[in-house]
């Protein structure tokens, strides 16, 4: 009687197990779901991280596209084709012209053009560092910096560049005079190459040292 009375007794705590145990399955679908949702909204969260830590990055390309797009489209006007550039590549004939009277005898110049007895060289649209320029500028405007801090870096940088296209005039014009035959290659793909080159290594330059100038203003600003 008493085993008989225990086992009746064992029956139903047997059938609350096995409710409980079928319970037990829809639990852990849930809580796989919220795991689920959980791991959803840690990639969606961490997605907007990465687009706010690489934010300063596609800022610089949206305005360094939209600022070439603009020259690009200055360089199609009427103005520009028709007097701006080639005022300007007259300058560069009479600077470089002047240049080498100092080292050629009966240096003439007339326009674009720049001779002397011994070569004559005419001064064409891709031989006036305008382009490289541009692209320095732009880098440096988009740059994430005080506007304030860039134009030094704007000044010397294009400065240079419009001296170093004076410099790539007289080289090719001795070129002409001692090795002609090298002066196609010399123009298109030693000058043209290294001038973006040149571009590039000083907006690297100046990105660099506005770099250290921007974090150290940050760090003196976190610790006043």
């Amino acid at each position: 009687m008493s085993s008989g009375q225990r086992h009746s007794r064992d029956k139903p705590a047997g059938r609350s197990t096995r409710k409980t145990e079928r319970r037990n399955p829809g639990h852990k679908r849930s809580t796989r779901h919220a795991r689920g949702e959980r791991k959803d909204g840690q990639s969606g969260s961490a997605g907007v991280r990465w687009f706010h830590g690489k934010r300063p990055v596609f800022q610089f390309v949206l305005i360094f596209g939209i600022l070439m797009g603009l020259f690009h489209l200055a360089c199609a006007t009427t103005f520009v084709r028709k007097t701006a550039f080639p005022g300007y590549l007259r300058f560069n004939a009479e600077v470089s012209g002047w240049i080498l009277g100092i080292f050629e005898d009966r240096v003439t110049v007339e326009g674009q053009s720049v001779g002397s007895p011994r070569y004559h060289l005419t001064i064409e649209r891709g031989c006036d560092a305008i382009e490289p320029s541009a692209l320095f500028i732009a880098g440096v405007l988009a740059f994430p910096a005080p506007l304030l801090s860039k134009l030094p870096g704007l000044l010397l940088g294009t400065v240079c560049l419009l001296v170093l296209n004076l410099i790539r005039i007289v080289s090719l014009f001795y070129v002409g005079v001692y090795w002609p035959k090298a002066f196609h290659v010399m123009h298109v793909d030693v000058w043209q190459a290294l001038f973006i080159f040149l571009a590039i290594l000083f907006w690297t330059l100046w990105a660099l040292r506005a770099s250290r100038a921007v974090a150290l203003k940050a760090h003196a600003s976190k610790d006043g």
